[in-house]
C-alpha cells in the first residue's frame, strides 16, 4: 500500500513538472512587465461539466526574494486567510509526511471562498501535494464521496459546497536573476456547478487571482525588507 501511494506521489510530481512548463499553456510573457514586478494574467475558457462556468487562470509574477523565501510563505496555506483577499480561511485538517521522500508532504485543507452569492455554502476541501525539492504544489478538490470515506476513517472533514463542481491547480517557483529573485507561476481551475452572474465569473477568473498574487508578493517582499532592516 505504501509503495503504491509513493508511486502515485512520484507520478503526480512528474505531471506537475510537465504542467509547469509555460509552453504547455501557450503563454507569451512580456519580459519588461515581468522584470518590473507587475502581474500577468492569462485566462482560458474550458468546457464545463455542469451548467456553470469553468476557466483556467494562470498568473505569473516576479518576486524580489529567493525561491526558499517564497516557498516558506506559499507552503503555509493556513496563513493565507490573514492577507489574501477573497479567501476567508484555509485550515489544514491533516498533514502527512513520507519518511522515504522527506521533500514531500500531503495535506487535506479546508477552504472558504468569499463568493458574493447569497444562501450558498462556500466551503470545500482540497488534497494538496507539496514538493519542496522542485518548489511545486499541486491541489485538487476532494469529492464528497471520498470525504465521506475519510470521515469514516476518523478525519473531521466538511462536505463541499454543492455550487462548486471542481477546484484544481498548481504553483511553481522558478529562479530569476541568478537566484536573487523568483518567478511565481500560479494556475487555478475553478468550476461552478450553477449559472452565476458575470461579476461572479469575473471574480473567479481574475479578481481573486490578482488579489492572491499581489498579496503573496507584498507579504514576501515586506518580510524581506524588514529582515534586512533588522540586520542593519
Amino acid at each position: 500500500m505504501i509503495q503504491s501511494i509513493l508511486c502515485l506521489i512520484v507520478s503526480s510530481i512528474v505531471s506537475i513538472a510537465n504542467a509547469a512548463n509555460v509552453s504547455d499553456f501557450d503563454i507569451k510573457l512580456d519580459q519588461q512587465i515581468l522584470k518590473s514586478g507587475e502581474l500577468q494574467i492569462f485566462v482560458e475558457t474550458l468546457k464545463p461539466e455542469g451548467s456553470g462556468g469553468k476557466k483556467r487562470v494562470i498568473g505569473v509574477i516576479m518576486i524580489k526574494a529567493s525561491q526558499d523565501d517564497v516557498w516558506t510563505v506559499i507552503k503555509n496555506w493556513d496563513a493565507y486567510g490573514e492577507f489574501v483577499p477573497g479567501l476567508k480561511y484555509y485550515k489544514t485538517i491533516q498533514k502527512k509526511v513520507f519518511h522515504e521522500h522527506p521533500d514531500f508532504f500531503q495535506s487535506f485543507i479546508e477552504g472558504y471562498i468569499k463568493i458574493p452569492v447569497p444562501f450558498i455554502k462556500k466551503t470545500y476541501t482540497l488534497d494538496a501535494l507539496f514538493d519542496q525539492k522542485k518548489y511545486l504544489i499541486k491541489w485538487g478538490i476532494v469529492t464528497n464521496d471520498r470525504i465521506q470515506k475519510l470521515i469514516q476513517q476518523g478525519l473531521k472533514l466538511t462536505s463541499n459546497s454543492s455550487a462548486i463542481q471542481n477546484i484544481e491547480g498548481f504553483s511553481y517557483l522558478k529562479p530569476f536573476d541568478n537566484g536573487t529573485k523568483t518567478i511565481l507561476y500560479y494556475s487555478s481551475v475553478v468550476e461552478i456547478n450553477i449559472p452565476v452572474p458575470h461579476r461572479v465569473e469575473q471574480l473567479l477568473s481574475g479578481t481573486i487571482m490578482k488579489g492572491f498574487m499581489e498579496a503573496i508578493k507584498n507579504r514576501i517582499e515586506t518580510q524581506n525588507k524588514d529582515t534586512h532592516v533588522n540586520e542593519e
